[in-house]
């Protein structure tokens, strides 16, 4: 009996190894993809800068040339190339880093988040409700909470329609003993039905609107998959856009 129990043992041991060893190599073979695909993106808008500043350079004495209007460019092209570094930076973390659970104030980190919105949200006169129901405390990894409400909400604001009388972005949130959910939804431009299937595919923009990295989505998926969280979305284009995630209460 005692050998049959150690070999038993010996089995479940290798066999938990074996499932961490194609864990690791999984997320090994993600990384580099992840990695390979920003080089990839990056060289783009580099070109781009030295394009700029060569013409900059060569016609110098040149009246017809507007420094500024270059100078913009290769401004904006810097912002879009930082936002692709902050989303590579989220996915590395993600992947490395292990989920730790700590008491969250839903509240809290809503208003926290939307405050990095208020300058757009005010501009262009959106109209921002938030509900959170949380009768029980929430414990789960703060920063990839806050991860994921940061996208869902950027994308709400960006996809906005601008021929709206009213642009609205509504955020609810409940938590529950068990599991907690939240949801987003807009009155925006909508998502056609033959581009849903792909909007959390890696660097896919599926709309001309679309002026992001194709990054964002991506990393919702992965930092729920972290967390053994869920998302689903209904759109109907023209309508507006609702997504709702589930993650897990990891409460004590």
């Amino acid at each position: 009996m005692r050998d049959t129990k150690i070999e038993g043992g010996t089995v479940a041991q290798e066999n938990v190894t074996s499932l961490a060893g194609l864990e690791l190599v999984k997320a090994k073979g993600e990384i580099e993809q992840f990695i390979y695909s920003c080089s990839h993106t990056l060289r783009a808008p580099l070109k781009s800068i030295a394009g700029l500043v060569h013409l900059l350079k060569s016609n110098t004495n040149n009246p017809e040339i507007d420094p500024k209007f270059f100078l913009e460019s290769i401004e904006k092209t810097c912002s879009k190339m930082e936002l692709l570094l902050d989303d590579f930076e989220q996915f590395l973390s993600n992947s490395r880093q292990r989920v730790v659970a700590h008491p969250v104030e839903v509240r809290a980190v809503v208003d926290e988040v939307l405050q990095d919105f208020q300058d757009v949200v005010h501009a262009e006169r959106i109209q921002v409700s938030v509900t959170c129901d949380q009768p029980v405390p929430l414990y789960t990894d703060n920063n990839r909470f806050r991860v994921i409400l940061t996208h869902l909400i950027s994308n709400a604001i960006h996809f906005r329609n601008n021929e709206r009388e009213q642009m609205e972005v509504r955020i609810q949130v409940k938590v529950f003993p068990s599991f907690c959910t939240v949801q987003v939804r807009d009155n925006g431009m909508g998502i056609e039905d033959q581009v849903r299937p792909h909007i959390f595919d890696l660097f896919y923009r599926g709309s001309m609107q679309s002026t992001g990295s194709g990054v964002g989505l991506y990393i919702v998926k992965e930092v729920l998959h972290k967390m053994k969280g869920s998302i689903t979305v209904r759109s109907l284009e023209g309508k507006g856009s609702t997504f709702l995630i589930s993650i897990p209460n990891l409460m004590p």
